[in-house]
């Protein structure tokens, strides 16, 4: 049995705790990694939901779930994107059928981003960045993230100098694709670094990057191949800055690139149409099976399989309360207007 899927094409990039009243970091100071214990519910003022049947009830109008086939979100998608992963002990019958009042709309995260926003699907995972731009609209899910604890191979900066701060002045080339690094490594350059480069916009290819700027930010696929590369440029070797290891230096908290976020006006929809409980099934199965989904994700993406496989090992699916912290710290510091008050669970 099958949810209905749906393709949304790409039409590119879119464009209670109490809140810190801390100044706005200098330049090398650390924002706010706080030892002070602070449980999750703290963080956020709504209660968690408790666990519920995938099957208990559903929607009269069909949830629409937002897909995205990348490979730092697979294991949290890829049993539900491949009906034959779903034949194991414990799965049969788990994931609704077409009267179960869940869609699967595909896309990619700019465009899941700006489907949320503009209500043509439920619930989504959704770029950080995105979540506090819209943080009094939508709802945010429990236990469920993408995070680094240090390395994420996947969002570096490849750069032709040695220090920070001869980036001062000069240029960044940076990719479209990703509002959230791009918002990372200027935060870096300005508070941790205390430089003000020129961030530049250009299509993902370093040896063009890198023959008009001083540095040049790549994320995902491409970014784990140069990576792992390590070639010469124009007749040298780029220095390498994993920026969720840079943003860990600085603040000691994890860096969360991205959660899961519903509506709020279909809130109920989605909590009686058991998502919660499909996503977490679903990102159970992954977390277990992480060598098959690199074994398919090596084939498609044309990549080494033991890439794949510790890629996948370096991300944190999980939302703890350390990773709430690392969340809250980055909007506050890069999103205007953000307020963690508006934060409310699903």
């Amino acid at each position: 049995m099958t949810a209905r899927d749906t393709a949304i094409p790409h039409t590119g990039s879119p464009s209670s705790a109490k809140s810190d009243t801390r100044s706005a970091p200098t330049a090398g100071r650390v924002p706010c990694a706080s030892t002070e214990s602070t449980t999750i519910e703290s963080l956020s003022p709504s209660p968690r939901p408790p666990r519920t049947s995938a099957t208990s009830a559903f929607a009269a109008t069909p949830v629409r779930l937002g897909v995205i086939d990348y490979l730092n979100v697979a294991p949290v998608y890829d049993w539900l994107r491949h009906p034959e992963w779903r034949d194991g002990p414990g799965t049969q019958g788990v994931l609704p059928g077409n009267d179960s009042g869940v869609e699967l709309v595909a896309g990619v995260p700019s465009v899941m981003n700006a489907a949320l926003a503009a209500g043509a699907i439920d619930v989504s995972n959704v770029s950080s960045v995105a979540f506090g731009e819209h943080a009094r609209e939508w709802l945010l899910l429990p236990d469920l993230s993408v995070a680094a604890h240090g390395r994420v191979a996947s969002v570096l900066l490849f750069s032709r100098h040695r220090d920070w701060s001869a980036l001062d002045g000069g240029s960044v080339a940076v990719t479209s694709d990703s509002a959230t690094s791009v918002a990372l490594v200027r935060l870096l350059c300005e508070r941790r670094y205390g430089v003000s480069p020129r961030l530049v916009s250009r299509p993902p290819d370093l040896d063009a990057m890198l023959a008009a700027h001083d540095a040049a930010l790549l994320i995902g696929d491409i970014a784990l191949r140069e990576g792992q590369a390590r070639r010469p440029i124009g007749g040298a070797v780029p220095y390498i800055f994993d920026l969720a290891a840079e943003w860990q230096a600085w603040t000691g908290l994890p860096f969360v690139f991205s959660v899961w976020a519903a509506r709020r006006d279909r809130a109920e929809a989605i909590r009686q149409g058991g998502v919660l409980e499909l996503l977490r099934t679903s990102t159970d199965w992954g977390l277990a099976h992480l060598d098959i989904i690199a074994a398919d994700a090596a084939r498609r993406l044309n990549l080494p399989l033991a890439t794949c496989a510790a890629y996948l090992r370096l991300l944190d699916y999980a939302l703890t309360e350390r990773d709430l912290r690392g969340l809250r710290a980055f909007l506050e510091l890069a999103v205007p207007g953000f307020a963690w008050e508006d934060v409310r669970w699903l």
